[in-house]
């Protein structure tokens, strides 16, 4: 008879899972701290406050973006393949070359833990600002 693989065996094997469950969870996250902050500004009628919360969220988003972009070389190796290098260089610095691009995109991949959250926080902020509130007007 089989045995069933334990949650904990589950979570280590499946790393895709792991990240998608970290993904929503971070999301939930930044949007509701997002929300919790504006909703303070809006009870105590400072409107700074919200405006230093929005534009905090923007910059957190740009540094990241640019972080992500600039690290992984704006993702020129992401599709290239031996026949698109050069023809002066070696196989071994053809792989080595795109070996570094794939290692690159891995490590940088918890980045997306934080650029997801934050793009989904604004998109769901301007479909709450410019769609629903003509429905509510």
């Amino acid at each position: 008879m089989e045995r069933k693989p334990t949650f904990g065996e589950l979570w280590k094997n499946n790393k895709n899972a792991r990240y998608l469950i970290l993904l929503a969870i971070n999301t939930i996250l930044f949007f509701a701290v997002y929300r919790v902050l504006l909703f303070y500004a809006e009870r105590t009628d400072e409107t700074y406050y919200s405006f230093i919360v929005m534009v905090l969220y923007m910059v957190l988003l740009a540094v990241f973006v640019i972080w992500y972009l600039i690290y992984n070389r704006f993702l020129y190796r992401k599709n290239l393949t031996k026949d698109d290098l050069s023809s002066d260089m070696t196989d071994e610095e053809k792989e080595a070359f795109l070996a570094d691009g794939r290692e690159r995109l891995a490590k940088s991949k918890w980045m997306m833990l934080i650029i997801f959250p934050l793009v989904f926080t604004f998109l769901i902020d301007a479909v709450d600002l410019f769609i629903l509130d003509l429905f509510r007007s």
